[in-house]
């Protein structure tokens, strides 16, 4: 393993660290930080960066040290060398760049007294020359990255400073060039710029932190660069300046001092100006820019500064690449990802849509929470587990960062990510910028009146499609659109409706094994309380049920639910926990259930007279409306949480006045669109669908 190290524990030499480890990782170099180096104010999204190298470093096995930043070898640094004794089959490689042959021998010295022998001395200055960034700690070194589809539409990556949304114009400024149809654009923003746009009326401009992703990353994304600012924004921005130019695309320097141009750099000068910008893009760049990457390619300049002559210096030679390449006639393998909480109704979804992939991929596998994998398991799928999110985490993202590694792992290019939920996380955003990955999305659209959008689907850029499972009712499916959206009929569990006389033995079956004879079966499964407390509603269905002779309530829930303890004082009401409610639901006389999409669907879809009680809150869908979407065609009751005494005269008009006979009546007369299972699948694979 290659160690890391810096002359300084700050988080500016960290995070050179961070990006030359990233770099070298990338060549096929296994490369490692010192955990305990982790500063403590570490960005979010550094940890994300960081979290793959890092290492206890007396567990491991270093072969070689690199220590970047060697101008000025601190005490601490000198100290974990000294601590550490590495023997001399460890090659230790002192860089740094270095104002004259003094300041090189001291720091080369200083090492050696720590070390018991005499490193090796880069001294970057002579390799490379100036550099672009003043007192830059990384060695700043060009690469290749992949290229992106020759046929896609230029994406335009624009660099602020922060202070430069102090001036008005600029966001109307960004918002009039997003709509430039030359080409895509996207804002790089350092500090709280991002959260800053976010929370103006230019909501919907793609914009990424400054750290958001690794420089490679940017570069892999981007056909343009342009670059604002007095200089160079930073060593980060710098190195994607020059792994964008190494392969062979545009750098535009519209920096006040023009730092690029000045340095030698082969980037083209642009407008300081950001109005001028879209014109020079459009005008200039669009029309040349494979003969300005050419010209960039074979710079002598870029070529001194160029990842091959520093791997020379450090005697690295560059191994097989650590990813496995993609085999092109190899199937795809699909990983599909239910969300977080509970998420078992995500897991259903994609359980269903898994089923219809066929073969034309490999077996579908999973990424679950432990909530979802007996279930999935259970329907014959593989399973990566994750981790879930826990209080007792240092920190509400510390699962999401495992879970990051996991996925990164699991994940080659090539492969396909399904997503289902209603947040995109961190670790899927950034695996699938990270692999190239052919991402789909499939999230609800039956939003509330007045609930906000903007920070749910500003993630939805990452993927190559978002798919919206429809709603049985027309009126129902008021997604908002988009290029990417593409509607599909309700996915939906399906199962034959048994007739009269195999509900009568599977009700025999039933009463056997519970013990409990009954001539009336109510299904009660109101949720797992997770969004609200449904205990005084269960309580209030068991004491309707008490009171009549025959009659059998089944509260239904998931494995592993929580239960009202005071149900358990009941003769007539029983807990029961299963994944297959719907078996439950065919037998039944009557269903009390909340509205969620997947029991709200399958009660419809298999002809069973139901009463729905919405679950609301703040971030689910609007569960009321699709209830009495229901309703309102006499296909079904809705009774709101509060109206405990509605549902009781509700409960005696189905089981004792003939409503129940009427619903069911209803629902067999009643044309529901074709189920999207299928349709879903197709896309999934990149087929169009009618």
């Amino acid at each position: 393993m290659i160690l890391i190290e810096a002359g300084e524990r700050t988080d500016r030499h960290f995070d050179a660290k961070l990006l030359l480890a990233t770099q070298l990782a990338a060549r096929g170099h296994p490369v490692i930080l010192d955990d305990r180096t982790l500063p403590d104010r570490l960005e979010r999204y550094q940890k994300y960066e960081a979290a793959r190298f890092l290492a206890d470093v007396d567990r491991v096995e270093v072969t070689r040290v690199i220590i970047i930043g060697a101008e000025a070898i601190g005490q601490d640094t000198l100290t974990a060398l000294r601590h550490r004794q590495f023997g001399p089959g460890v090659a230790v490689h002192v860089v740094g760049r270095f104002a004259d042959r003094q300041a090189a021998i001291t720091a080369q010295s200083r090492a050696a007294y720590a070390l018991g022998r005499e490193p090796a001395l880069v001294d970057l200055a002579a390799l490379q020359g100036p550099t672009l960034v003043a007192n830059a700690i990384s060695p700043l070194a060009a690469a290749p990255v992949p290229g992106p589809e020759p046929e896609r539409t230029p994406q335009l990556f624009v660099v602020l400073r922060q202070e430069s949304l102090e001036d008005p114009m600029v966001l109307p400024l960004l918002s009039a060039m997003d709509q430039v149809p030359g080409f895509r654009l996207h804002v790089i923003l350092p500090g709280k710029g991002k959260e800053q746009v976010k929370a103006t009326r230019h909501a919907g401009l793609s914009i990424f932190g400054l750290s958001e992703l690794s420089p490679a990353t940017f570069a892999a994304r981007a056909d343009i660069a342009a670059f604002f600012g007095d200089g160079v924004p930073g060593e980060r921005m710098a190195a994607f300046a020059l792994d964008l130019m190494r392969s062979g695309r545009v750098a535009i320097d519209c920096t006040a001092g023009a730092g690029f141009v000045a340095a030698g750099a082969p980037a083209v000068r642009g407008p300081e100006d950001l109005g001028g910008l879209a014109n020079y893009v459009q005008h200039n760049v669009l029309v040349n820019r494979r003969q300005i990457g050419l010209q960039a390619q074979r710079s002598p300049w870029l070529n001194a500064r160029s990842v091959e002559p520093l791997e020379a210096a450090l005697a690295l030679v560059p191994g097989s690449v650590s990813e496995p390449k993609t085999d092109e006639a190899a199937p795809r393998r699909i990983v599909l990802l239910p969300t977080n909480g509970v998420g078992l109704g995500h897991a259903r979804r994609c359980a269903l849509v898994a089923a219809e992939l066929g073969t034309k991929v490999a077996e579908p596998v999973f990424a679950a929470f432990p909530s979802c994998i007996p279930m999935l398991r259970g329907e014959g799928f593989d399973c990566l587990p994750l981790v879930q999110k826990s209080p007792d985490h240092p920190e509400d993202h510390a699962n999401d960062l495992l879970n990051y590694l996991r996925l990164r792992r699991a994940l080659r290019p090539g492969d396909r990510l399904v997503f289902d939920g209603g947040y995109v996380f961190d670790s899927v955003l950034r695996v699938i910028n990270e692999r190239e990955i052919d991402a789909t999305w499939i999230r609800r659209g039956l939003w509330q009146a007045g609930q906000l959008q903007g920070g749910a689907l500003d993630r939805e850029r990452a993927f190559a499609r978002v798919i919206v499972p429809g709603e049985a009712f027309a009126e129902l499916n008021s997604d908002r659109g988009g290029a990417k959206v593409r509607r599909v009929g309700p996915i939906v569990q399906r199962r034959a409706v048994p007739d009269a006389s195999e509900r009568r033995a599977g009700r025999g079956a039933l009463a056997t094994r519970l013990g409990t004879p009954f001539s009336e079966l109510v299904v009660t499964m109101l949720g797992g309380g997770v969004a609200a407390d449904r205990t005084a509603q269960l309580q209030a269905v068991a004491a309707i049920s008490e009171a009549r002779t025959g009659r059998l309530n089944l509260v239904v829930v998931w494995p592993g639910a929580v239960v009202p303890p005071g149900l358990a004082g009941w003769t007539h009401t029983r807990v029961v926990q299963t994944r297959d409610a719907l078996s439950l639901c065919l037998l039944a006389d009557l269903v009390i259930s909340a509205a969620g999409y997947n029991s709200f669907h399958e009660i419809l879809y298999h002809g069973v007279p139901a009463i729905f009680v919405p679950q609301m809150a703040v971030y689910m869908d609007d569960q009321e409306r699709r209830a009495r979407a229901a309703s309102d065609r006499g296909l079904a009751e809705t009774v709101l949480a509060h109206e405990l005494l509605l549902l009781d005269r509700e409960i005696a008009a189905f089981l004792d006045l003939g409503k129940g006979d009427r619903v069911r009546a209803a629902l067999a007369a009643t044309e529901l669109p074709a189920p999207g299972n299928r349709a879903a699948a197709a896309l999934i694979l990149g087929e169009e669908v009618p």
